[in-house]
């Protein structure tokens, strides 16, 4: 009986482990960097009546409009980095979440995972994992901590062929292979 309770404990606790969202979780932990843009930010941006005149970037404005929540999480610490991977695994097997593109390229590992949407140029979620990242960032000389592992999560109406932009505008590393879903 003791043998069958310490399993059941085992059990419940590697899946509270994995369903704890990995973002809330390292949000202040120093060995990490966190970025997230709320829904009311996303609300109040769709209040703003903006009009560039650039189909694309007025295009990329209506997409900000209608997401409704942008995450990122950064670090070098390889514990950090385990718990990313395992939370993108139970998001992938218990979730609608699906890995569609996988990129090996200069000793830097990227996966996309999407929820799709309406259409083949929509989906409600965007998940990209970057493994290696700071080796982008030192060929590109950039002066970066906590950056050896990236967890990217969008969710809300997202035109694929926008995300690029906004990876750009953020400047996020490794934002550059967003470019090569489309």
């Amino acid at each position: 009986m003791n043998k069958c309770a310490f399993l059941l404990f085992i059990v419940f606790n590697f899946s509270q482990v994995t369903a704890q969202d990995v973002f809330q979780k390292y949000q202040k932990n120093p060995d990490a960097s966190y970025l997230s843009v709320s829904p009311k930010m996303f609300e109040m941006l769709g209040k703003l009546s903006i009009n560039t005149g650039d189909p694309k970037m007025d295009g990329f404005i209506e997409m900000v409009k209608s997401m409704k929540h942008f995450r990122v999480l950064s670090t070098k610490n390889l514990s950090i980095a385990q718990d990313m991977e395992t939370w993108l695994k139970y998001q992938l097997a218990q979730t609608d979440l699906e890995s569609v593109m996988n990129i090996s390229e200069q000793e830097v590992e990227v996966q996309f995972c999407v929820v799709y949407g309406s259409d083949d140029s929509r989906v409600d979620r965007l998940v990209m994992y970057v493994s290696g990242a700071q080796k982008i960032a030192d060929q590109e000389g950039l002066e970066l901590s906590n950056l050896d592992f990236i967890l990217l999560s969008i969710e809300g109406n997202i035109d694929l062929e926008q995300v690029a932009v906004l990876t750009e505008i953020i400047d996020i590393p490794g934002g550059n292979f967003l470019k090569k879903i489309n």
